[in-house]
């Protein structure tokens, strides 16, 4: 299994997501260092290294705790990864509320997704209503019609640059308390619009269970809005017309539901490292105030850190049931599984590194298991941040 990284071109955002502790809030700094954007040249040294390493991404996502279009050359950060990691990565995305996805940004991402032997690019459109009450409630801001306007201008242009366009769209639904009554309408408008343009993408809607502290106190409240929401509407898994549903199924292992059985190592650890705007590699998305961050890729290239000592440490201590700092009090990145592969991996480069290595418990996949229907993207709920997932 690959990993997905995310790479954060900014942690600014210009909305205020009910779901999104560090903007709703007015967090001064969101990772405990000051906001900023990515420098250009940084992110051209930091592909360098992956390139050099050969590291084999399943898919890369920009964008973290901000809004990745507020970075004034996000599209040429797309189109230098589209250029230098193809055949090393599955596919390219970016993840935005489409409040600055107007023209140039659009043509660029279109340029980006149209390079011959490129990879794909999938663009998801966190939009969380169907209305511009219910959106001015989830959202913080009153612009739901520009949102709209400007998603619906992405579908025009892509289709006039016919099929050797390879970008995809992902209309996605963080369901909450306050927009669970607009599934329905969500899913009708975006499937009949989408159906109207025509061609031969794969598009889809996403409707994202609110994921709360992690897993922590109120996740189970939360997911019984989600199902009976889902339910209400009659909205499953599958083809639906134009567009593929997406659905989050399965339930991880969570602090506040009586679940039965210990918990299991994160998979986060192994499988979804992120790139903080100022260079440094974090561990995991969750961890907000930089607790497993592992050093800046501006001194290190990225296998040095991912594989190195302080990695595999905290690897080795997932494998053995102790969970301390952020990973004490998370529920789990719960879109994926450690396999039992993956614990063998790390206890072989353990022996390598010359570490301790305690035989800790094997994976469980039933505990592990995560929920169907892709990972990362914005987000997530009050006190822990946007993310992937």
């Amino acid at each position: 299994m690959r990993p997905v990284l995310q790479v954060e071109p900014t942690d600014r955002c210009n909305l205020a997501c009910a779901m999104c502790a560090p903007h709703a809030e007015g967090w001064e700094t969101v990772h405990a260092v000051p906001k900023g954007a990515m420098d250009p040249a940084l992110w051209a040294r930091i592909v360098e290294g992956l390139v050099a390493a050969d590291v084999r991404l399943d898919h890369l996502i920009f964008q973290w705790l901000g809004e990745p279009t507020l970075h004034p050359g996000l599209a040429d950060m797309v189109a230098l990864a589209a250029r230098r990691l193809a055949g090393r990565v599955g596919y390219l995305r970016v993840d935005t509320n489409a409040l600055r996805l107007a023209g140039p940004t659009i043509e660029g991402l279109l340029d980006a997704a149209s390079a011959p032997g490129g990879p794909p690019l999938l663009v998801v459109l966190s939009l969380d209503a169907a209305t511009a009450e219910t959106y001015a409630r989830v959202k913080g801001r009153d612009a739901f019609a520009l949102a709209r306007d400007h998603a619906r201008m992405l579908l025009r242009r892509r289709r006039r640059r016919g099929p050797a366009c390879k970008l995809n769209v992902q209309f996605q639904f963080v369901v909450q308390a306050a927009n669970a009554h607009e599934v329905g309408p969500f899913l009708a408008y975006w499937g009949d619009l989408v159906a109207c343009q025509g061609g031969d993408w794969h598009d889809e809607v996403l409707f994202k269970r609110l994921s709360v502290g992690g897993g922590a106190a109120g996740q189970a409240a939360a997911d019984r809005v989600y199902e009976r929401a889902l339910a209400a509407a009659g909205v499953r898994a599958g083809r639906r017309g134009a567009v593929e549903v997406k659905v989050w199924e399965r339930r991880p292992w969570q602090r506040d539901d009586g679940h039965d059985g210990e918990r299991g190592p994160c998979a986060a650890l192994w499988l979804t490292p992120v790139i903080r705007h100022d260079g440094h590699l974090v561990m995991c998305c969750a961890d907000l105030r930089g607790e497993t961050d592992l050093g800046s890729l501006a001194e290190h290239r990225f296998d040095a850190l991912w594989e190195g000592a302080a990695a595999t440490r905290r690897r080795l201590d997932h494998l053995a049931g102790r969970f301390e700092g952020v990973c004490a009090t998370c529920g789990g990145v719960n879109w994926y599984a450690v396999t039992d592969e993956m614990a063998a991996e790390t206890r072989r480069r353990a022996a390598r590194l010359g570490l301790a290595n305690a035989p800790g418990p094997t994976p469980n996949r039933a505990r592990a298991a995560g929920s169907a229907g892709g990972a990362g993207g914005s987000g997530r709920p009050r006190g822990e941040g946007r993310a992937d997932g």
